[in-house]
């Protein structure tokens, strides 16, 4: 999990750099103001459709996980209390032997 955060901490900065670079890129460059502020605005554009795209994929496979996490966990719960009820049969079974041995000794 924390390889995991690593990974993405690193992508994220990677990610900014570009932005601040890229920004930086286009404000120095030789073009006029309508041309840049136009590329500026189209560039934004993108940044923000693909975090939007990247976002949803990310929220995509946390959803497919948590249901696989939350399906094993009610199959452990629903083999457990199978189990439960097995041995309380059990328990109960042999608290009426007990009981049958003992009034069968006690009336011979």
């Amino acid at each position: 999990m924390t390889t995991i955060k690593r990974v993405n901490e690193i992508f994220l900065s990677f990610l900014i750099g570009g932005v601040i670079g890229s920004s930086l890129a286009l404000l120095y460059a030789p073009v006029p103001g309508k041309k840049l502020r136009n590329d500026i605005r189209k560039k934004t554009n993108e940044i923000i459709k693909d975090g939007k795209e990247k976002a949803n994929y990310a929220w995509n496979e946390a959803k497919e996980k948590a249901e696989k996490i939350l399906e094993s966990a009610n199959d452990v719960i629903s083999t457990n209390v199978d189990k439960i009820v097995h041995n309380t049969e059990n328990i109960k079974d042999a608290v009426k032997s007990g009981i049958n041995a003992y009034k069968d000794e006690r009336n011979s």
